[in-house]
């Protein structure tokens, strides 16, 4: 059974008309998210990669014992460094921070996605979903920035953690959002986790502007505090 981030990343594959031909999970610890991906037909086959040769190891087990070798393949190296140019169509990223993500993108994403004008096979558009663990609001920016149009987002969470897990792909005209929705997402709304989000940022926030004495700062968080308050 998934964690409730890693099922909240499943839902966004899962929420397309069109399933990817190959899912590309980057930082795939035990691959426990394409052997769901795979099982559930959420795509046709998956390629698990990781830095770490411990985790791929255990990964390979965990594939094996779930009977999909021949439609999950790992392989080992840093970010996107592991995919052939083209090889696949949407791919996750899951559990770094921000800015790590930002690096990962800047680093291959052109060369390693598939370009969906010319895949025989109706694949989705050039699509990528990920779960940072913190720098949304750069993240955000920098996914206009490189051509990217934010879809859709989802909140979950784990006894007292949040986590937003962003889908976007690419787009010929990017809208440039305004300062409040780079900063607050656009995630499912009016609902009881949204709220108790809204709470926990606002917590934050207030520990903050406590303990900072540049007005400069104080102002910028004195804002952003009262946009988690309406």
């Amino acid at each position: 059974m998934l964690s409730p981030r890693l099922q909240a990343v499943l839902e966004l594959i899962s929420e397309k008309d069109t399933k990817p031909c190959v899912l590309a999970d980057i930082g795939t610890d035990h691959a426990y998210l394409p052997i769901e991906a795979v099982r559930a037909n959420l795509c046709e086959r998956a390629i698990a990669s990781d830095i770490n040769s411990g985790p791929l190891k255990i990964a390979e087990t965990n594939i094996r014992a779930a009977g999909l070798s021949e439609r999950i393949e790992t392989r080992l190296g840093d970010g996107l460094k592991p995919l052939n140019p083209g090889e696949a169509d949407c791919i996750v990223i899951a559990g770094m921070g921000g800015k790590r993500i930002i690096h990962i993108l800047e680093s291959g994403f052109e060369t390693s996605i598939k370009d969906s004008r010319t895949c025989p096979r109706h694949c989705l558009p050039q699509c990528v979903i990920l779960q940072p663990q913190h720098d949304l609001e750069e993240l955000r920016r920098e996914l206009h920035a490189h051509g990217f149009e934010i879809t859709h987002e989802k909140l979950a969470r784990e006894a007292s953690r949040f986590y937003v897990i962003i889908h976007a792909q690419k787009a010929n005209n990017i809208s440039v959002w305004p300062e409040k929705k780079y900063f607050l997402g656009e995630p499912d709304k009016d609902t009881e986790l949204w709220q108790a989000y809204l709470r926990q940022r606002q917590d934050k926030i207030k520990r903050y502007i406590y303990s900072i004495s540049d007005e400069a700062d104080r102002q910028k968080a004195e804002q952003k505090l009262q946009w988690l308050s309406l």
